[in-house]
């Protein structure tokens, strides 16, 4: 019986991944991480992470830390790896509309935060 090219495709990718996981571990004990406080930092009342972290910052600056830092982040993870299970289990349709409306609720959240963030500064 003849091997199956997509097992092979797995094997090659793993062995692709497992050396660039190697490249990247050499790489971040090669250079320092760069990240400290200094004396002549000005001091501000929260971190300010990169753009597209910035959701997750606001969620952790007007929730409780372990709903914003760990119940949120996990249920998302764990939806997006669901998703392909609820297609099967509800079908395609009601998947999508389903989806849409999650989708939705999370954007609406997310640009009240924000326009909370910066309104009412």
């Amino acid at each position: 019986m003849a091997r199956s090219p997509i097992k092979h495709l797995i094997e090659k990718e793993g062995i692709a991944a497992l050396f660039f996981l190697a490249f990247c571990t050499a790489l971040a004990l090669k250079f320092p991480a760069g990240v400290g406080t200094s004396n002549q930092a000005s001091s501000v009342t929260h971190a300010v992470a990169p753009w597209i972290f910035g959701p997750f910052q606001i969620l952790l600056l007007y929730l409780p830390p372990w709903l914003g830092a760990l119940v949120f982040p996990l249920l998302l993870i764990a939806g997006l790896a669901g998703l392909p299970w609820l297609v099967d289990f509800l079908g395609v349709k009601s998947a999508q509309r389903i989806f849409g409306i999650l989708f939705g609720l999370v954007m609406i959240l997310l640009i009240w935060f924000m326009v909370q963030e910066f309104w009412w500064t």
